[in-house]
């Protein structure tokens, strides 16, 4: 794939190194080149604003510059060469107005049917079915909340239909994290500098960049955790911010993200928890006016929500059975799959859970340093919001599994709430040490550190507690290699990660062997594919093939029966991924040779 520089800014390219070092691709997406340049501008800002900020370590605001660009960069990157799989394309059902059931009653019947018109149909927004029918295909899986489905479809509707499309709003989406991040920092630290740390850190996180090309609500659920967050403490008028907006509207405004987070993902509920928790520690379990206003903004909330609660409540038998695979546990030690997902927001090569892995151990020191550093070190509010939004989603998916059995809390998208505080955490402790490294540093204020001088001359604003430091001089070299490591790590996961079409996040055993098949398939003339998958993987697979390919397709549960016959005029019959009732009764009937072919999952039918 070409490289050029038209994401980057026009001004990064005119700096000197280490900006110009920047990898710069450019050929992403099949866009207009005006919509590329468009995406310059938010860049070039960040670039300006972390500039103005007031910090010794010059190589540090350098740091944070190229990792945010490079950040950013990394999620437009090759959007069309990764496999849309199962789950994406279960999404892309449910956008087109279509449930599994209708899909299977229509098209697994035997007849023959072209890979462009079963995507036309059945993955993207088309005139038969309308939002109407979306909005009925979701009801049927009550576990995924509405929210990003129907803006896929609207967005599809308005710009194609496309994969890239489709994965473009999810890009988008994740971009709107970072000044999320930003403002949650300001509101937690008072700090503009911990805010581009974490937004930094956030922004070359490969488990983020990951799902940023997903499909999937995954990104809109990381945007609307940090929304609330910062809003809801906005609304408790905790800000340095200078305030435009009366506080009852603030409170109004909560509702409405309470609202936003729960359309997004049900598992929002705990997040929602974790606040409520926080807002009764922080006002000491006293009845306040507080607490009032939180109750009734989250009462607020859950009743803009209740017109999707009732159809969950409706549909709740089919909310039990879609998730009920969640219940069974996976072969391996539960913690060794807890710390290779920690691991992975910060360093991820697709490496195994191997227990003498040192990345498990690494990750798990700094996660765990960093949150006692914060609850040292930072004023009470702060520390006790970050261990609420991580310690309630941690509880919810730990506890289960622990005590009754089940894979909840090994699968890492489910724990993002837990991340995103980890993250905040090291942001802290990072630019605290940033700012202390070869000082001494007596005192503290919100994040802010300050001299007792400029405490005593009111040089230094906020209102909360004072949190006195140890007279010790720290280290800089310590700080520093965490922070180079962790930029490393980042771009090196991502670098990885970015050239693979198949990643651990894709299921690799539902998806690893459809792109040499594809392309295989896509070299021979006239073929007819014929299978008994389930329908998310061959959808999986017909994103990749050409759209004149033909394909027979057959329901599993009774093809073994119902050997459908095979028409002639095809110079090629293949099987993907039959079972063995199939190929028999193939073999059988009609006295074909069943022959697997030199790419797995791919049989081919001579006489």
């Amino acid at each position: 794939m070409p490289l050029a520089s038209c994401l980057l800014p026009c001004a990064l390219r005119y700096i000197p190194t280490p900006y110009s070092l920047l990898p710069t691709p450019y050929s992403l997406f099949p866009i207009p080149c005006s919509l590329c340049y468009s995406f310059n501008y938010p860049l070039i800002i960040v670039v300006s604003m972390i500039k103005k900020i007031t910090l010794d370590s010059i190589w540090f605001r350098n740091l944070l510059i190229i990792v945010i660009v490079l950040g950013v960069v990394f999620r437009f990157y090759n959007l069309d060469r990764k496999v849309y799989w199962y789950d994406e394309t279960m999404t892309s059902l449910r956008i087109s107005g279509h449930t599994r059931t209708e899909l299977v009653e229509e098209i697994f019947d035997g007849q023959i049917i072209s890979v462009e018109n079963l995507l036309k149909q059945y993955q993207f927004p088309n005139p038969e079915r309308d939002i109407n029918d979306t909005i009925n295909s979701l009801a049927g899986n009550p576990e995924h909340s509405p929210l990003y489905y129907l803006m896929a479809r609207l967005w599809l509707q308005t710009f194609g239909n496309s994969v890239v499309t489709i994965r473009l709003l999810s890009v988008i989406i994740s971009l709107l994290a970072l000044p999320c991040a930003y403002w949650l920092c300001l509101e937690l630290f008072g700090s503009k500098l911990i805010g581009w740390v974490a937004v930094a850190i956030i922004a070359i996180s490969p488990f983020h960049v990951l799902y940023a090309q997903e499909a999937r609500e995954y990104s809109l659920w990381t945007v609307t955790i940090l929304l609330s967050s910062a809003v809801l403490l906005w609304a408790m008028n905790y800000s340095r911010i200078k305030q435009f907006i009366k506080k009852p509207y603030r409170w109004i405004i909560y509702s409405f993200t309470v609202a936003l987070a729960l359309y997004t993902h049900p598992f929002s509920a705990f997040v929602l928890i974790g606040q409520g928790l926080y807002v009764l520690i922080t006002e000491g379990g006293r009845w306040s006016k507080r607490v009032t206003s939180y109750l009734l903004a989250s009462l607020g909330g859950i009743l803009l929500f209740s017109p999707w609660l009732i159809i969950v409540i409706t549909n709740f038998s089919k909310f039990i059975a879609n998730t009920d695979s969640v219940n069974h546990s996976r072969s391996g030690f539960l913690p060794l799959f807890w710390t290779l997902n920690l691991s992975r927001i910060f360093f991820d090569v697709n490496q195994g859970i191997h227990p003498l892995s040192p990345l498990h151990y690494l990750s798990l020191f700094l996660a765990g340093y960093a949150l006692y550093y914060l609850c040292r070190q930072a004023p009470q509010h702060a520390w006790v919001f970050i261990i609420t939004l991580i310690g309630v989603t941690g509880i919810a998916l730990i506890g289960p599994d622990v005590l009754l059995g089940g894979r909840r809390s090994s699968i890492t998208r489910y724990a993002i709430p837990c991340y995103l505080g980890i993250q905040l955490a090291i942001a802290y402790f990072l630019t605290t040490q940033a700012k202390n490294s070869g000082k001494y540093t007596k005192v503290m204020i919100d994040g802010n550190l300050a001299n007792p001088e400029d405490r005593q001359n009111q040089q230094v604003r906020g209102d909360h507690d004072m949190v006195p430091m140890g007279k010790t001089r720290q280290n800089p070299k310590a700080w520093k290699s965490i922070a180079i490591a962790l930029a490393f790590s980042g771009i090196l996961s991502c670098i990885v990660s970015s050239q693979l079409p198949v990643w651990w996040h894709k299921s690799y055993a539902k998806s690893r062997n459809n792109p040499p098949v594809a392309a295989w398939i896509n070299q021979i003339p006239q073929p007819l594919l014929i299978s008994n998958e389930i329908p998310g993987r061959v959808l999986s697979l017909c994103h990749l093939l050409r759209p004149d390919v033909q394909l027979m397709l057959l329901d599993k549960s009774n093809s073994s029966t119902n050997i459908p016959e095979i028409p002639e005029g095809f110079k090629n019959v293949l099987l993907y991924r039959p079972s063995e009732e199939l190929r028999q009764g193939i073999e059988t009937t009609y006295k074909y040779s069943v022959k697997p072919t030199d790419q797995s999952w791919l049989w081919k039918l001579s006489r």
